[in-house]
């Protein structure tokens, strides 16, 4: 394909804590770079896809090295601006057994990025060789300037026909409890949408839609086509999750389109790194989507994909389209020879 899947968003410094320590125990942290829109087209590259990245790094030494890793995954970075001097940041404790993981964040509104305004990006250029552009829930809560770019540029790419992605991604803590404003963000980029990630926790508690049924999958069955007819939205797609016993997780995932359910297969198994988990299942469906995949084998790909991510080291997923498929396939993982 000669047009690129692009994503606009946050490049984020992670420091990871090592080895199931607090971070009170620590003396070392391991240094990577992430975010939504990088997870997500470091998978799609891997697959065969071409990417590039719409965000701004800082314009020093730090901006250098996000901007090396970004390299080192494959994403193209033509469209990445630089100015300023901050990265957002955020370090990552692994929990174990009762004890949960906890992500503590630095103040990201001086970051670079959400420093930047919209007139800061030549929207015309970037939008040329694009056919499909993802967006993420986060960018609307953290700015006043980096919510004004994503509706602009959302809003702009749908006047050209390039397919405008969106994932809720909601974090209540992020939005502050607001969420009269976070439903009216929501309810502005949803009308913009061709393809949601969503689940019908986000229907009801930023949406405010109502249901009688109780048990989830009769929930997402109830509320998604509701939300897809609203907003005229071509396909919305999720998780259905349960923590099991033993550090296990049940997961199964889902695709609405053209009033009807898909559902794939249903995974029991253990996590290893939580972060970047739905960032994998969102890349499988934009790729099953831009490859023209059965809808069937588009929902199979992508919870393959993002079973993978939660197995593998670091917030970017890695695996190639062919062991996503092994997956699948039901390939024995037992051991590669």
């Amino acid at each position: 394909m000669t047009n690129k899947v692009k994503a606009f968003g946050e490049v984020m410094m992670r420091l990871h804590v090592p080895g199931n320590k607090k971070l009170v125990q620590t003396r070392a942290l391991d240094m990577s770079f992430s975010g939504t829109g990088v997870n997500v087209l470091t998978a799609l590259g891997r697959y065969g896809n071409q990417t590039s990245l719409i965000t701004t790094l800082p314009d020093n030494n730090i901006g250098e090295a996000s901007l090396s890793y970004l390299q080192s995954l494959g994403i193209g970075t033509q469209d990445i601006r630089r100015d300023g001097d901050h990265i957002g940041m955020f370090f990552l404790e692994d929990g174990f057994d009762l004890r949960p993981s906890v992500v503590t964040y630095t103040n990201r509104k001086i970051s670079a990025f959400h420093q930047s305004v919209t007139s800061d990006y030549e929207m015309d250029r970037i939008l040329l060789d694009t056919d499909m552009i993802h967006f993420c829930g986060i960018g609307l809560a953290v700015s006043e300037n980096s919510r004004d770019t994503i509706l602009s540029l959302a809003k702009k790419a749908k006047e050209r026909g390039v397919l405008v992605v969106f994932d809720c991604n909601y974090r209540q803590k992020l939005w502050k409890s607001n969420i009269h404003r976070a439903k009216n963000d929501y309810q502005q980029m949803l009308q913009l949408s061709d393809v949601c990630f969503m689940t019908e926790k986000d229907a009801m508690h930023i949406l405010g839609y109502a249901t009688n049924e109780i048990e989830r999958k009769s929930q997402i069955k109830h509320l998604i086509p509701k939300v897809a007819k609203e907003y005229g939205i071509q396909s919305i797609a999720g998780t259905i999750r349960q923590r099991l016993q033993d550090n296990k997780h049940e997961i199964e995932g889902f695709l609405y389109t053209n009033a009807k359910f898909y559902f794939s297969k249903r995974y029991e198994f253990r996590i290893f790194d939580r972060i970047g988990g739905g960032d994998g299942f969102a890349s499988g469906i934009m790729h099953g989507l831009r490859q023209q995949y059965s809808k069937k084998d588009t929902i199979q790909f992508a919870m393959a994909a993002g079973i993978l991510a939660h197995t593998t080291y670091g917030d970017s997923p890695i695996s190639s389209d062919k062991e996503v498929w092994a997956l699948v396939n039901n390939h024995d993982p037992d051991i590669e020879r």
